[in-house]
């Protein structure tokens, strides 16, 4: 299963230092937990309208899984560090 986030940030928000911490915490993830798998951090290319400025996304095992990457001390520490500078977000997960 893929979960995937699309975030939007406020006016003047660097979106390459959102994008490094969360791809940071992303790899610590990946290193902890064997059953989250390719950490991706992309950017809207180039000058566009895109809705959202950052998507991230993981490979699950199984669904259940989301709840425990969630309430990691890891994603709520990354949570704490960028909530501020979030205006926006979405989520959902596929096969």
């Amino acid at each position: 299963m893929k979960h995937i986030m699309l975030i939007k940030l406020k006016s003047g928000v660097d979106a390459v230092e959102i994008q490094e911490k969360i791809y940071k915490t992303f790899r610590k993830l990946d290193d902890e937990l064997d059953w989250l798998n390719k950490p991706v951090v992309v950017r809207a290319a180039g000058n566009t309208d895109a809705s959202f400025d950052l998507m991230a996304s993981f490979e699950l095992e199984k669904p259940e899984q989301v709840e425990a990457y969630r309430s990691h001390p890891l994603t709520e520490k990354l949570r704490g560090k960028i909530l501020e500078f979030v205006e926006d977000k979405a989520t959902f997960d596929h096969y």
